[in-house]
């Protein structure tokens, strides 16, 4: 047997899939069941023509591949930027975290742009040096109540995927340094952990194999 594992389901994650010879898919952004008036958009159809003629099962853990507190893409980040979780964050979508000393700020958007494989977006409004800070990974665009969580929280950092243009102006006036790596970037450490789990509880029973659609978004 062989399990996929990928960010999102997609037309070109499911053919290489096939191509890739496997029979499960994971994922963190699983099919999206939706219709209009009983119909499904033409991109959910070409989606379930390639599951059904090639028999593919396919999972999606959305919640739980961002929250772990050990394999969700948060903790993962906080981990490899070496931080360690403090509080969760967002009703437990992510964590906050501390360093064990104060960080400089622009040394930490290198590590950012080195860990998400591309240049970040910042607003670096907050202070130069910071020991805690906040991340949910994917589309957490921070509005009015999760800035005053943050505040609150002493979050003096705060890492996300994506933004908006006046979100940028309410983190600016907040004094919180704001870092954007990517949805898709700060996305992909999940479900790269799951297939390490699975491949270590089924050693040689099952194969393994993540299968990268980079998207710069």
């Amino acid at each position: 047997s062989k399990v996929a594992l990928g960010t999102s389901l997609n037309e070109e994650f499911l053919l290489g899939a096939v191509k890739a010879k496997a029979q499960f898919c994971i994922f963190h952004h699983g099919f999206d069941c939706r219709v209009w008036k009983s119909r499904f958009p033409v991109f959910a159809q070409k989606r379930l023509k390639v599951i059904i003629e090639n028999k593919l099962t396919v999972m999606g853990w959305h919640y739980a591949l961002d929250s772990h507190p050990k394999i969700g893409n948060n903790a993962i980040i906080i981990r490899l930027l070496g931080a360690k979780i403090k509080k969760p964050l967002w009703d437990e979508w992510g964590y906050t975290a501390e360093f064990d000393q104060p960080q400089d700020v622009k040394e930490l958007v290198k590590k950012c742009e080195k860990l998400f494989k591309h240049n970040v977006f910042t607003v670096l409004s907050g202070p130069e040096k910071v020991k805690t800070i906040g991340v949910v990974s994917g589309a957490a665009k921070p509005e009015l109540i999760e800035i005053a969580e943050m505040e609150t929280k002493g979050v003096e950092l705060f890492i996300s995927g994506e933004t908006s243009e006046w979100i940028v102006h309410q983190m600016k006036e907040s004094g919180i340094n704001y870092f954007c790596g990517g949805h898709y970037a700060t996305e992909v450490f999940g479900v790269q952990e799951l297939g390490k789990k699975i491949k270590e509880k089924f050693k040689d029973r099952v194969k393994v194999e993540f299968i990268d659609i980079p998207n710069k978004i």
